[in-house]
């Protein structure tokens, strides 16, 4: 039984990324797709002492490329991001815990694509919760055909049983793995319980760093719950 999420590497992700990528057995990055600006792949929210404040990665347009040929942009904003985390949660308990996990892939200038940034981050990430899910690339595997087709073509190579989706892709997923011996099963997120945050109601659309700074090694539970 062998359980298959394939989803693109997003920046800083939510905390339901990461239940996500732990209810599978292999995460497939899907790095071939098309970069879209201004989306998660290269922005996300934390919060400040004023509420939300966006990060974005400066990589511009990039039309016509896959999110793999995105190369990240030189520049300060490395060092600018770092400081952000470091400022907005200098008061929360478990800064120094956010700290250890992201500052090795910020400083690491060896990475050089959004693609491979976004994912070590997120690796870095499940290392600290405890996820020991094999990451793979939709760049390793044949898959052709329209949106869902290359799906089912990435299942087959990986011998997937189940196909575990996101919940926005029911705008174009509809019966398609009906036709194939796959399981297709709908992601179901939270819920999650509320933690101090100093923004009123508590929200939980933010970068998962935030309830890393608020809560530390006690993010698993909430997030496996």
């Amino acid at each position: 039984m062998t359980t298959v999420v394939i989803s693109q590497s997003n920046y800083l992700p939510w905390k339901g990324y990461f239940q996500l990528i732990s209810m599978a057995d292999v995460f497939v990055f899907y790095d071939t797709v098309d970069f879209t600006k201004r989306d998660w792949r290269s922005r996300n929210k934390i919060l400040g002492p004023n509420g939300f404040q966006w990060m974005t990665i400066p990589v511009g347009s990039n039309r016509g490329k896959s999110i793999q040929e995105v190369v990240l942009p030189e520049g300060e904003w490395r060092g600018n991001h770092l400081e952000t985390i470091r400022r907005n949660y200098a008061k929360a308990p478990y800064i120094a815990d956010v700290m250890r996990i992201v500052s090795p892939v910020y400083e690491d200038t060896t990475i050089t694509t959004l693609s491979s940034f976004n994912q070590s981050l997120i690796q870095h990430i499940c290392a600290y919760l405890g996820i020991q899910t094999e990451f793979r690339n939709a760049s390793e595997f044949e898959h052709n055909g329209d949106r869902v087709e290359k799906l089912i073509s990435i299942c087959h190579q990986l011998d997937a049983t189940t196909y575990l989706s996101a919940p926005a892709a029911k705008d174009y997923i509809s019966d398609e793995f009906e036709r194939t011996e796959i399981s297709l099963k709908w992601m179901e997120y939270g819920p999650y319980e509320p933690y101090e945050q100093n923004i009123e109601p508590f929200s939980d659309y933010v970068s998962v760093i935030d309830t890393i700074a608020a809560l530390g090694p006690k993010t698993r539970k909430h997030i496996l719950l």
